[in-house]
């Protein structure tokens, strides 16, 4: 089940840690019924994890993207960088995806490294500026800017946070 939530779009460090999670879990049940009952809450979460494909109008397309942007995303990504990765036009990749996401690449791309970010920042060894550089952003300004409008807070009150959770 996890290799498929991935293979659907789910991020591979979440669901690889769910997994791990669910195999404990697995091996604590008595009764068959709970057994059962929790296979099927479990098979849900994978597959809300992984995209809703159905509506996608251009499933290779932003398959490919998404694949590429958790490969390289602490690397400088542009939006023709993407769009040539897929053979388009950064004008029609931009519209496609768009369309099919429902948000801009730039925004997708963020989303992903802020959320990389928020892994790195448990790490109290990494300054924020390194955190910074390690998910692809150039300063700690622009980043914090980015993490603040994603997460809703900054990264540092973010990883303050951590202790308290």
């Amino acid at each position: 089940m996890s290799r498929a939530a991935v293979e659907g779009g789910a991020q591979p460090e979440a669901t690889l840690q769910q997994n791990f999670n669910y195999h404990r879990r697995l091996q604590s049940f008595q009764d068959m019924d709970d057994l059962c009952l929790w296979i099927t809450k479990t098979m849900n979460r994978f597959m809300n994890s992984t995209f809703d494909l159905r509506d996608i109008k251009h499933l290779d397309v932003i398959h490919k993207t998404t694949q590429f942007v958790r490969d390289h995303y602490n690397e400088k990504i542009t939006v023709e960088q993407a769009a040539s990765n897929v053979y388009l036009s950064a004008s029609y990749f931009s519209k496609v995806f768009k369309e099919d996401m429902g948000i801009s690449f730039s925004t997708y791309l963020n989303q992903v490294r802020i959320e990389k970010s928020k892994e790195l920042l448990k790490n109290k060894q990494h300054k924020i500026i390194d955190v910074a550089i390690m998910v692809g952003f150039e300063d700690q300004s622009y980043f914090t800017k980015v993490f603040k409008r994603v997460a809703g807070v900054s990264p540092n009150h973010y990883r303050e946070s951590l202790g308290r959770a």
